[in-house]
């Protein structure tokens, strides 16, 4: 009896909640007729502005007509081509003035379904006088607005995907309607394609960006006519169309767009254009100031092919950028290096000119030797191998003249064993360096200078440039 009591109560509650009293039923019943009338009056709102629209189609389409006929009874051909560029001229005004309205009027959602076949017939129609008129200023290399063929091209694949939707077979004039735009709506995808190549020349970069989304979603957006041959394997591919967006992007630091178009950029098939994105992610950090990702993107450089010569570059990059940091941070990532590519040259030289930093040239020549033995060729490695066996035979020279020798030929005999014998080692590295640099003896004749005095050699020193 009181689990009844219980749910009755709740009940009687309930209804209490949801009872109205006189005064809100008629408030219900007045916003109701208002919603209704409110609705009404937008639905007749956007049908005039529908009716408004057409009827600048409507007029475009009786001048065509007139011109057809009146063609077929004129032999005077020069005639005959005024008469067309002055319809031309007009259906374009009409075009211009119409596509606005009625493409306004179908965006509010409120025509009545069987209006919005020849709707948007006569958008496709007004479109395609926009289009047309502004591919031939294109073709004549004359100014035009690129933003505006963008979105005229875009307007128009719907206007042809809207004709499919609601076109009726059984309708004979809609039926060869239908069919004219099944063949002609692939060909837009070009259209599209020419949208993205304008903006990007004309450097409006948000409208090529909004055209170039448009065109690489337009088989998804677009099922009917995805399988198309020239749909499904498109002349040219969205990858190229994400490169040029990038590269000139970048080039005016927009970096937020770089970053969008990143992934697709770098899919497009030419070497050239490949490198120049992975090569400039870096750089695009770096004017960012943001060192971290600058790191992080040149170590990705590094890891993706650590023997290529983009890897030795940022390897380079990396190592100086340690090197600022501290010595023991360079040797530490020379090491990194060292262990992913044995033969990096710039790694093994990083890893010697940590060493020479810390005054062991013994265990830097042991690099640089390496990076010599990697590329006979390379200067700095030459240079610098031959500088570390010269410091250890200057070194070895100051202890000498620090001991005391029981006599001449003592000290002599020593020496030639710990001073000439390293800068004979030294000899023909600062040799190859003077080969591969012989216009700058400021890099080599200081010291090949010094080693031939010290071996003897007085006739070759004296034939050296000076240093300066």
């Amino acid at each position: 009896m009181k689990k009844f009591v219980i749910a009755l109560a709740a009940v009687l509650f309930a209804g209490s909640m949801f009872a109205q009293t006189p005064e809100e039923k008629k408030a219900a019943k007045e916003a109701e007729k208002a919603a209704k009338a409110a609705e009404k009056a937008a639905n007749k709102a956007a049908m005039d502005l529908y009716d408004k629209g057409y009827s600048f189609y409507d007029k475009s389409n009786t001048k065509m007509n007139e011109f057809n006929q009146n063609k077929q009874y004129e032999k005077d051909q020069a005639k005959v081509a005024a008469m067309q560029a002055k319809l031309n001229a007009e259906m374009y005004d009409l075009a211009k003035q119409g596509s606005p309205i009625l493409g306004e009027a179908l965006a509010t959602g409120r025509i009545e379904e069987k209006k919005l076949f020849e709707g948007y017939h006569a958008q496709d129609f007004m479109l395609s006088q926009l289009i047309n008129a502004e591919l031939q200023h294109a073709s004549k290399k004359e100014p035009f607005d690129t933003a505006f063929f963008a979105k005229a091209a875009m307007d128009m694949c719907d206007a042809c995907h809207y004709q499919l939707k609601y076109g009726k077979t059984n309708d004979d004039q809609q039926k060869v309607i239908i069919s004219q735009v099944k063949a002609k709506f692939p060909r837009l995808y070009t259209y599209l394609a020419y949208a993205v190549q304008f903006e990007i020349e004309n450097k409006n970069l948000e409208g090529a960006c909004k055209a170039l989304d448009s065109y690489k979603n337009f088989p998804q957006k677009y099922p009917e006519i995805a399988n198309e041959p020239s749909v499904a394997n498109p002349e040219i591919p969205f990858s190229q169309f994400a490169f040029n967006i990038y590269y000139t992007a970048y080039q005016a630091k927009r970096f937020d767009i770089c970053e969008k178009y990143f992934d697709e950029a770098i899919q497009f098939d030419d070497e050239s254009s490949k490198a120049f994105v992975t090569q400039s992610r870096p750089q695009m950090y770096l004017q960012k100031g943001d060192t971290i990702a600058w790191t992080a993107a040149m170590k990705e450089l590094i890891d993706n092919d650590p023997e290529s010569e983009t890897a030795e570059i940022a390897a380079q990059n990396l190592l100086a950028y340690y090197a600022g940091k501290s010595v023991d941070d360079m040797g530490k990532f020379a090491d990194e290096l060292i262990a992913k590519n044995p033969n990096s040259k710039i790694a093994n030289y990083g890893k010697g000119f940590s060493f020479v930093a810390r005054q062991k040239f013994a265990e830097a020549a042991k690099y640089y030797e390496k990076c010599v033995e990697i590329d006979p060729d390379y200067f700095d490695g030459n240079y610098q191998c031959g500088f570390c066996y010269y410091q250890i035979g200057l070194e070895n020279g100051r202890k000498i003249s620090d001991k005391k020798y029981a006599s001449q030929a003592a000290a002599d005999k020593e020496a030639e064993t710990l001073v000439k014998s390293y800068l004979r080692k030294a000899l023909p590295y600062f040799e190859k360096a003077r080969e591969l640099k012989p216009d700058d003896p400021s890099r080599w004749a200081f010291e090949l200078k010094t080693i031939y005095n010290n071996l003897g050699m007085k006739d070759k020193a004296k034939s050296l440039p000076s240093a300066e």
